[in-house]
């Protein structure tokens, strides 16, 4: 959540990346194992190291990726610190910044980079005609989004796609003079250029998942063929009988339309909830109802900078700019809940 302010501001970086040393209380019988997942079978996981992990009820949790700086896809926050240094001393020596992609994701990005660096240009390119334009979100959000973004000074160019030599989902941060040509012929110059488009699920660990007792059964039925998400049902439950004691919470299920941290905090209780009424069942051999995951109300804060940023609250529809967005994220973008959440002293 913090990605685009540890760019600008190194002192966030720092805070932003946080231990999981205590998480547990100290004498818990509950650990933390570091390691990737390759492997999920009936009642076992398998780490990329051999390491084996059994279970009796499982939350996949394995999130999503997008274009750094939004996330790394690395082994350590050493990696990433030093990847995000590198990005923040070629940005202060850059002059004329490109975002391509106007997500939620790349308008904070523009909005960060404008609010820390005044006097650079800075240009957001976006293919369609409206900013975030995402399901169930209003009209008033999205051209709020634009708006704010040009008062800040940033120039939003709608409706045009480029196509910029070397910028890909990987090599997504790049130092490199360009013309960039528009898909209307309209020519920006450019020394560095950030990609922020597209959103990678990898859940490619379900392909060994089986219910007991069926060698036979395709595992691809468990993930939407097109966003490679588990299907759940609403109970947050993995959406196959046999293998219900496997959960699934955050942007690897389909339970949300739009993958926002918002609706992970909504749904995540209700996981937990049934993993304790399944296990609860199972001693008392009664059978409770389980809970459904809430889904998250189409509300939306960016976060362009520690005192700006705009926000939308759902049904009413109204816009809230600076002020409202700094009470709700952009001050430190929610890190002081975190670290409690975490048990961390900020």
């Amino acid at each position: 959540m913090g990605s685009f302010r540890a760019l600008v501001n190194p002192s966030y970086a720092e805070q932003s990346w946080i231990p999981y040393t205590n998480l547990f209380p100290e004498g818990s019988k509950h650990q933390i194992v570091q390691g990737k997942i390759a492997e999920v079978h009936h009642h076992h996981v398998v780490l990329a190291s051999g390491v084996s992990i059994p279970f009796d009820y499982l939350v996949l949790c394995t999130g999503s990726l997008s274009p750094s700086p939004a996330k790394f896809n690395l082994d350590s926050s050493a990696e990433a610190l030093a990847i995000t240094k590198k990005a923040r001393e070629d940005l202060v020596k850059s002059k004329n910044v490109v975002v391509v992609g106007g997500g939620a994701c790349g308008v904070e990005l523009a909005g960060e980079i404008k609010t820390a660096y005044h006097g650079k240009n800075v240009t957001l390119i976006h293919a369609t005609s409206k900013l975030v334009d995402y399901p169930g979100y209003s009209d008033t959000m999205k051209s709020g989004a634009l708006t704010h973004l040009e008062s800040l000074g940033v120039s939003v160019v709608l409706n045009e796609k480029v196509a910029i030599e070397g910028l890909t989902f990987e090599n997504a941060i790049q130092v490199a003079p360009r013309s960039i040509r528009t898909s209307s012929g309209k020519v920006i110059e450019s020394d560095i250029q950030f990609l922020s488009v597209g959103i990678r699920v990898d859940t490619g660990y379900l392909s060994t998942l089986k219910p007991a007792n069926n060698a036979a059964f395709d595992s691809s039925r468990l993930v939407n063929a097109d966003t490679h998400t588990i299907k759940v049902r609403k109970t947050l439950q993995i959406d196959q009988e046999g293998l219900t004691h496997i959960f699934a919470v955050g942007d690897c299920s389909d339970f949300s339309k739009v993958p926002t941290a918002a609706a992970c905090k909504f749904s995540a209780p209700a996981a937990v909830k049934n993993i304790l009424a399944l296990a609860e069942n199972e001693n008392s051999k009664k059978a409770s109802k389980l809970a459904n995951g809430n889904a998250p109300p189409a509300m939306m804060c960016l976060a362009t900078g520690p005192t700006t940023g705009v926000m939308s609250l759902p049904l009413v529809g109204m816009r809230f700019s600076n002020f409202f967005s700094k009470l709700l994220k952009s001050k430190d973008l929610m890190l002081g809940g975190i670290l409690a959440d975490m048990n961390q002293v900020k």
